[in-house]
């Protein structure tokens, strides 16, 4: 069986062995490195043209990314003399106002200028257009696939990454509505029709539900978390152990937040607060966001979920960190942003983060949601201390903030280090709080200082704000899409190239405090 090898962003590969190395281009460029007597070849996806000299170790930059992999490849072997090159990506996908005028003109014309400074001959080119392309390479016949920009949909779609699911979004769902208020019932199943969803039914209580799910077979189903005759916690339990199937709970109960936590502990995909006051504004809010939650619940397996419930664990290695090296003082914070099914990995990386870790901020809908018994969670074996952010609160060093629900938190500088900005505001990219909100407001108070991870979660809420954070020189992490419950924020994030590193959920705070200490000494 022949070896693959998937090319992240800011990264490169080079085998002496037979080898397809595979990626997939937005703006970013890769250039393919052949040698046609030994049958060494190699490729490099980098994300921008030129990079500062201190920075001579980071692919991410074209100007050394190249360089890089043609001494790689006469490390295995090739000789200069001999090798050609072929280049591919570039394409017009990034707007002006993210990352300036032409980054994908600018990363081609590195690559030819560097061609020919080394004298290496281009046999192929695939460049520039509006779209996205997929490239595999053999690096042993030099035999490269790529799907043309005309071939290809737009990076605004979902695209299927080389060795990642495809980012599919059920469209014909069929839910069960499970509520003890029959104005709930009819309010959801009003919204859930007109949003060209199938309503099944409706229940009043668990007894009811239970007769309709073996009989209409739901794709999903939404359940309040009180109920007369049975909790709605009690019977997802009893759910989970005999019909695994896609849930999300609702509730407008203001101490329901130990519920809602046990509930997706449970296996619940996701949690949503039901107003208490049904006023137009706030029925278009809720409108909007049950119908994505309730689609993309639709995409979950939830008996593979069930499986795949691993404790969390201290992570301990050695592993170095190949990032920018920086001055310590200009790492001032971390940003983390997620929403669907992010709350292990929110759990993960809180629980492994070292006392003296530099404040961090979370936006995170869901968590926000049921935020003080999150916290109230987290503080049992946390070496941080997790609380609620308040507005106006200057941020502390082994501190992490959550963002309340229905609120945005912005980062501001102050007179003695970063302060926290809290306002009641209304969705941005169909999240409050929102990633890209509190992401843009670190990369313009701290442009380097920021450090920004993105989790996993429904819509592509927080890319943005990483566009931004890179723009400035912070760093970018994103949450691997493979064990993301909902992977679309970080995947567009590796599709645009805009992921520094793409990690796990449990080496996330290892790898930060990797980044931070080698800022230190």
């Amino acid at each position: 069986m022949m070896n693959t090898h998937y090319l992240f962003p800011g990264k490169l590969a080079a085998f002496k062995e037979e080898t397809v190395i595979s990626t997939l281009l937005g703006s970013c460029v890769a250039v393919a490195i052949f040698d046609p007597t030994t049958k060494i070849g190699g490729l490099n996806h980098y994300l921008l043209p030129e990079g500062l000299p201190e920075e001579s170790q980071n692919s991410r930059y074209g100007s050394y990314a190249i360089p890089q992999l043609i001494e790689e490849c006469v490390r295995l072997g090739a000789n200069r003399s001999r090798m050609q090159a072929k280049i591919y990506g570039g394409g017009n996908v990034i707007s002006v106002s993210q990352l300036g005028d032409g980054i994908g003109k600018r990363n081609i014309e590195i690559a030819e200028q560097l061609m020919r400074e080394f004298n290496i001959p281009i046999i192929e080119r695939n460049v520039a257009g509006e779209n996205a392309r997929t490239i595999k390479m053999n690096t042993s016949t030099f035999e490269v696939i790529h799907n043309s920009p005309r071939d290809t949909g737009s990076v605004d779609k979902p695209v299927d990454v080389s060795g990642f699911r495809p980012l599919s979004i059920a469209k014909n769902v069929k839910v069960l509505v499970v509520d003890d208020s029959a104005t709930v019932r009819t309010l959801f199943t009003n919204i859930f029709t007109k949003s060209g969803l199938e309503v099944v039914g409706s229940a009043a209580d668990p007894y009811q539900a239970r007769e309709m799910i073996l009989s209409k077979k739901p794709d999903v189903i939404t359940l309040d978390i009180e109920m007369p005759k049975m909790s709605g916690v009690m019977f997802l339990e009893k759910l989970m152990k005999h019909h695994p199937i896609p849930v999300v709970m609702v509730s407008s109960l203001a101490s329901t937040g130990e519920a809602a936590l046990k509930s997706l502990e449970l296996g619940a995909v996701e949690f949503v607060h039901k107003p208490s006051q049904f006023d137009p504004a706030v029925l278009k809010d809720l409108a909007a966001m049950l119908v994505d939650k309730v689609r993309a619940a639709a995409s979950v397996n939830v008996l593979k979920r069930l499986k795949e419930t691993p404790p969390v664990v201290e992570i301990k290695t050695t592993a170095p960190v190949k990032m920018n090296v920086r001055k310590a003082a200009e790492l001032k914070v971390v940003v983390l942003g997620g929403n669907a099914g992010s709350a292990d990995a929110v759990e993960k990386f809180v629980k492994n983060l070292a006392a003296d870790t530099p404040p961090v901020v979370v936006a995170c809908s869901t968590v926000a949601n049921f935020a003080t018994a999150f916290i109230s969670k987290l503080k049992q074996g946390s070496k941080v201390t997790p609380i609620l952010a308040k507005d106006g609160e200057f941020l502390r060093m082994g501190h992490v903030y959550f963002i309340p629900a229905e609120h945005h938190g912005k980062i501001q500088t102050g007179g003695t280090g970063p302060v926290l900005n809290i306002a009641k505001g209304t969705p941005v990219s169909s999240q409050l709080p929102s990633a890209n909100v509190l992401f843009q407001s670190a990369a313009l108070s701290y442009s380097k200082g920021v450090y920004a991870v993105l989790l996993g979660g429904f819509g592509a809420d927080g890319v943005d704000g990483l566009i931004e954070v890179q723009k400035k020189g912070g760093a970018t992490v994103v949450q691997h899409p493979d064990e993301a419950q909902f992977p679309y924020g970080p995947q567009k994030a590796i599709e645009l190239g805009v992921a520094d590193e793409i990690l796990k959920a449990e080496m996330l705070a290892h790898h930060l405090m990797q980044y931070r200490n080698q800022n230190l000494y």
